[in-house]
């Protein structure tokens, strides 16, 4: 299973995508600022699957130009209201792109702006199992987190939770005691606040540190991460519920499956067990 990977996939269900005509083909600089100034972004990579998962433009959802009319349609067809919100979209030619822009045009979706062809973005491609690529946060007691913090771990459990969660919190002291028993064995828990900063990404400063006392109090003594920008559109966007928790290795990509919920200490011990025999079958 994997996370989803864009803001869109939530958006289809909450109905936010609008209703009427209008298309523009947009500049690579352009796209960039859009990503740069929203946490939430309506962007779609409308090439192949395969395509897709050989890197894309981080942020983008994947929906295939011969699957797109079918979905808008259905979008549609749910009675959806028009919120004004932006869609963005690329494929892998400029005439791709044009066509993806035309079909949703013509199904009257408004606020259009696409790129003309992948080969305008001249930043790198993620792959779209990349969870934590290039750490750049910092944690409950304004630290600064980079990328080092995992590069050296076969295994990195990523907790996301929530100062208002309970289950979450009775799941932490059982963490803590995971994070200690198995940090000489290559493998790191990470926790990720979801409830700690505004719409604008300021921060919630009472959440910060309740969140603080909450992790002292279970001795859950390994890193709690504050969301970046990059954090909130490839983990906390994509999060339905929480705890929500995942594996990555130490470049940062999905492992395994995703898990709802919380777990007892010894249940997640045998996930952690397992989890490391699949990536050690994968050659990872």
């Amino acid at each position: 299973m994997k996370l989803i990977r864009c803001i869109i996939a939530a958006a289809l269900c909450l109905g936010l995508l609008v209703c009427a005509a209008g298309a523009e083909e947009i500049t690579a600089d352009a796209l960039r600022k859009a990503l740069d100034e929203n946490v939430f972004i309506n962007l779609f990579d409308v090439r192949s699957q395969s395509e897709y998962e050989a890197g894309a433009i981080p942020g983008a959802a994947n929906l295939p130009l011969d699957q797109l009319e079918g979905s808008m349609r259905a979008t549609l067809d749910g009675g959806f209201s028009n919120m004004g919100i932006d869609v963005y979209l690329y494929g892998a030619t400029a005439e791709d792109s044009a066509s993806a822009a035309k079909i949703m045009a013509d199904l009257g979706f408004t606020n259009v702006h696409y790129l003309p062809g992948i080969g305008a973005w001249a930043e790198p491609l993620l792959a779209p199992d990349l969870m934590l690529g290039g750490l750049d946060a910092e944690d409950i007691y304004g630290r600064h987190v980079d990328q080092s913090l995992i590069a050296d771990q076969k295994l990195v459990m990523v907790n996301v939770w929530a100062t208002y969660c309970n289950p979450c919190i009775s799941e932490m002291q059982g963490l803590g005691i995971l994070s200690r028993e198995l940090k000489d064995q290559g493998v790191m828990i990470l926790g990720i606040l979801s409830d700690c900063t505004n719409a604008d990404m300021t921060l919630i400063d009472k959440n910060v540190e309740t969140a603080r006392l909450i992790a002292e109090t279970t001795k859950a003594d390994y890193t709690h991460l504050l969301p970046s920008r990059a954090i909130f559109r490839d983990v906390i966007a994509q999060v339905t519920a929480v705890p929500t928790t995942f594996f990555v290795d130490g470049q940062g990509r999905l492992v395994g499956q995703v898990y709802l919920g919380a777990r007892d200490e010894n249940a997640w011990r045998e996930i952690i067990k397992s989890t490391l025999a699949e990536l050690e079958q994968a050659g990872r």
